[in-house]
C-alpha cells in the first residue's frame, strides 16, 4: 500500500507581484491518502481546495509559498525528478484549453508521455489509450477533435488523459465541473470503482456536498481559517460541521433522487 501524506501544510499567496500583502489560504493541514481510497475535498471558494491539490503534486506558482512535507511513501515529492511524480501522481487542474486541435485520441496519449521513449509511443501505449476511453464511453470520441468538444466533453477527456497516466495517485481539481446533471454520479461511481479495483488513491475537488457524501470513502472539509475535518462521510459531514465549513444553515432531507446507475 502507497501513502501520499501532507504534513503540517502552511500557504500563503502574495495578492498581485508588486504587492507585499499576503494572504493565507492554508494552515496546519494534515492528510493521508492511501492507494485504493477514494476521498473528497470539499470547502467554499478560496478555502486552498485547488491549492491544496497542487502542492499535493508538487507543483507551486511565482506568488504561492507553502511549509510543510508531502511524502510520496518515506520520500519528499519536492525533491522527485518531474519523470518520477509524474508516474505515481496525475494531477488534473480545474481549468485547460488546448490551442492546437488534437484528436481526442492523440490527446489522451499525452498521459502516456512519461511511460513512453521521449514521445515515441508503442502499441502498448496506444492499447491503453482505447482501454481508457472504452472505460469513459468516450470511444466513439477517438477521431474527433477538441475544438469541436463541448466543455462537459472535453473535461470528460481530460479525465481520461488523467486515467491514461496509470498513476498510483489521481489528484483531480473538479473533474465534475461542465458535466450534465446526469452524468455526476456515473462519474462518482465510476472513480470510487476505480480506486477500489485498480488499488489507485483518488483526491477530487466538488462542491456537490450530496454526491461527497453518497460516494465518498472519506470526505476532507476546509473551513476558513479553522482545523481541516477529515473522515468518513458520516461523521464529517454534520449539518454543525457543514455551518462552520460554509457559513450558512443547512437542512437535512431524506430525498432518494440518483438516477439508478445500473
Amino acid at each position: 500500500m502507497s501513502i501520499l501524506t501532507a504534513q503540517n501544510i502552511q500557504a500563503c499567496y502574495k495578492t498581485s507581484r508588486a504587492s507585499k500583502d499576503i494572504k493565507k489560504v492554508l494552515a496546519n493541514v494534515n492528510l493521508n491518502l492511501q492507494s485504493g481510497e477514494f476521498v473528497c475535498l470539499c470547502g467554499p471558494n478560496g478555502s486552498g481546495k485547488s491549492t491544496l491539490l497542487s502542492i499535493l503534486a508538487g507543483l507551486s506558482s511565482i506568488n504561492m509559498q507553502y511549509s510543510g512535507s508531502i511524502l510520496l511513501d518515506d520520500k519528499d515529492v519536492r525533491g522527485l525528478k518531474a519523470f518520477e511524480r509524474a508516474k505515481n501522481i496525475s494531477y488534473m487542474q480545474q481549468s485547460e484549453t488546448s490551442t492546437w486541435d488534437f484528436s481526442v485520441f492523440d490527446y489522451v496519449l499525452q498521459g502516456r508521455f512519461v511511460h513512453s521513449q521521449g514521445g515515441h509511443y508503442n502499441k502498448a501505449d496506444e492499447d491503453v489509450v482505447s482501454s481508457v476511453l472504452e472505460q469513459l464511453k468516450l470511444q466513439d470520441f477517438a477521431g474527433r477533435t477538441l475544438h469541436t468538444l463541448s466543455g462537459g466533453e472535453f473535461q470528460k477527456v481530460r479525465i481520461a488523459r488523467a486515467l491514461a497516466q496509470e498513476p498510483v495517485f489521481m489528484l483531480l481539481d473538479e473533474p465534475a465541473a461542465n458535466l450534465d446533471y446526469v452524468y455526476e454520479p456515473h462519474l462518482m461511481d465510476f472513480l470510487k470503482k476505480l480506486a477500489h479495483q485498480k488499488n489507485i488513491g483518488i483526491l477530487i475537488s466538488v462542491h456537490d456536498i450530496n454526491l461527497a457524501k453518497a460516494y465518498a470513502d472519506k470526505v476532507m472539509l476546509l473551513p476558513p481559517q479553522k482545523n481541516v475535518l477529515v473522515g468518513a462521510p458520516s461523521d464529517i459531514m454534520t449539518l454543525e460541521n457543514l455551518k462552520i465549513t460554509f457559513g450558512v444553515e443547512f437542512q437535512c432531507q431524506k430525498i432518494e433522487c440518483f438516477q439508478s446507475l445500473q
